[in-house]
């Protein structure tokens, strides 16, 4: 996770955006910066060619209208029809500031982006040539986080053509390697448009080279990429092979060392023993049993599993999808050497899956969550480490609106912290809590938090009502 973050937070002097994509697109900040410096060559704009799609923070509340106006089309005024065009304008009112975050992995990143801030103030409007804005630049050293009034996007990581899941989801023009040379490209075939050696007009076509990406509210952007697993009883192929849920620390071990055998002469190996890059730790495999849930009388045992990895990984997921086939993995006990349990892949619609993976505001833990800390003696201190959970599962931690936290279960299926196996961690203490969460806005799944995370533990479920409904965890009035 970087440690520093390029914050450039753009200001609608009027109040008013007039651009036809709401909010700015990245490739629209990046237009509006190289026509306030008149250059492609202005330091630090080469370096934000090069970065990935930014987070967004934009103002929630849009208030928006549609109107035509007329404008003179350079016609023939003798003729009385025809001398004017109409034009649809979509005027937006904007309250506050747009965001764009950009995280800085290196010091070679830090000095090009404070080489840009410089740039970046010479930004003099942004949408169409009416909106007059400001763009002031600064280096973050706390994530940013979005406010009650802000609805703050995340880029997808999934295929730029994937359908949009709501209305809220928009896609966006980001810039690519070639952005740049495009805009001069255009800038100098707009130069010679009129040229008297040609004879005609030459039409000055929209700069093509970008990327197109899909953005959502960053709660219901996809965060992780999975891969369904069924734990069938050996040489049973039909029959669940169910685990205690206290046991679910073992079942991840049981699960990671079927992952690795099958891998182990695999360029993946790593990867699927869950080690990362040293660049990018989490960017691994995690190994996560599944509780049976659905309706209230439902046992709690586990019968399924997920092999998870953030949604950046999807490729190595997909190859390891392929490695894995329709061939079951062999969960061994390394003691006794016994197979006692077999993976297979299976159907992501299913049920117990599909109440994973739920959009909801209310979640509340199934596994008890292990605090990432060593000390948690106050309400703050709890506060403090269940934000550091957050952040640490790539949640932004402005979505959270209140919690609680217990040593004794919410859910009839859970058990107290103090039953479950844990794994043998070096640190000096382990804090293990259930936790409910409530958010402003509903979070899509799943969600695990804390330490044990990638083996189990923290893992959230949404609480259904008798009458299907889903449960409501905190009082909203």
């Amino acid at each position: 996770m970087p440690e520093r973050w390029l914050v450039l937070e753009a200001r609608f002097h009027t109040g008013m955006y007039r651009g036809l994509e709401w909010p700015p697109s990245p490739f629209r900040l990046l237009q509006a910066i190289v026509a306030g410096n008149r250059s492609i060559e202005a330091p630090g704009l080469a370096w934000l060619e090069q970065q990935a799609a930014p987070d967004i923070f934009a103002p929630a509340e849009v208030p928006e209208s549609r109107y035509t106006i007329y404008v003179p089309n350079n016609t023939d005024r003798r003729k009385r029809d025809g001398q004017s065009t109409a034009r649809e304008i979509n005027e937006r009112r904007v309250s506050g500031p747009v965001r764009y975050v950009y995280p800085l992995k290196s010091d070679a990143d830090l000095a090009e982006a404070t080489r840009l801030i410089g740039t970046a103030c010479q930004l003099h409007t942004l949408g169409s040539g009416q909106d007059q804005a400001s763009l002031a630049g600064s280096v973050e050293g706390v994530t940013p986080v979005c406010s009650k009034t802000e609805i703050h996007y995340a880029a997808s990581h999934a295929s730029r053509v994937m359908p949009l899941r709501s209305d809220i989801d928009v896609q966006l023009r980001v810039p690519v390697p070639g952005s740049l040379a495009a805009l001069e490209a255009r800038f100098q075939a707009s130069q010679t448009r009129l040229s008297k050696d040609k004879g005609w007009l030459s039409p000055v076509l929209a700069p093509a080279v970008h990327e197109v990406m899909a953005y959502s509210p960053a709660g219901q952007a996809a965060r992780v990429a999975m891969l369904p697993l069924h734990l069938r009883k050996p040489d049973q192929g039909q029959s669940f092979r169910p685990f205690e849920a206290r046991n679910a620390v073992v079942v991840a071990g049981l699960l990671r060392g079927a992952v690795m055998r099958r891998t182990e002469s695999s360029h993946l190996a790593d990867f699927a023993a869950g080690y990362g890059p040293e660049s990018e730790p989490d960017h691994r495999l995690s190994w996560v049993p599944l509780p049976s849930l659905g309706h209230a009388h439902t046992d709690g045992l586990i019968r399924r599993a997920l092999l998870m990895a953030p949604i950046e990984c999807l490729p190595q997921l997909a190859e390891l999808a392929g490695i894995l086939g329709q061939d079951a993995l062999q969960m061994t006990d390394e003691d006794s050497g016994e197979c006692v349990a077999q993976a297979m892949l299976a159907d992501p619609d299913d049920g117990v899956f599909n109440a994973y993976r739920r959009e909801s505001t209310d979640w509340t833990s199934i596994t008890p969550v292990i605090l990432p800390g060593d000390h948690a003696d106050s309400p703050r201190l709890v506060r403090n480490l269940i934000f550091k959970a957050l952040r640490n599962a790539g949640i932004d931690t402005g979505l959270l609106a209140d919690f609680s936290t217990s040593r004794v279960p919410y859910l009839p299926q859970s058990h107290h912290v103090g039953d479950y196996r844990l794994k043998a961690w070096k640190a000096a203490r382990l804090i293990p809590l259930h936790v409910r969460l409530k958010f402003h806005r509903p979070l899509r799944g799943p969600l695990l938090l804390g330490r044990g995370r990638h083996f189990g533990l923290g893992v959230f479920y949404v609480e259904v009502n008798r009458d299907g409904r889903l449960h409501q965890i905190f009082d909203t009035h």
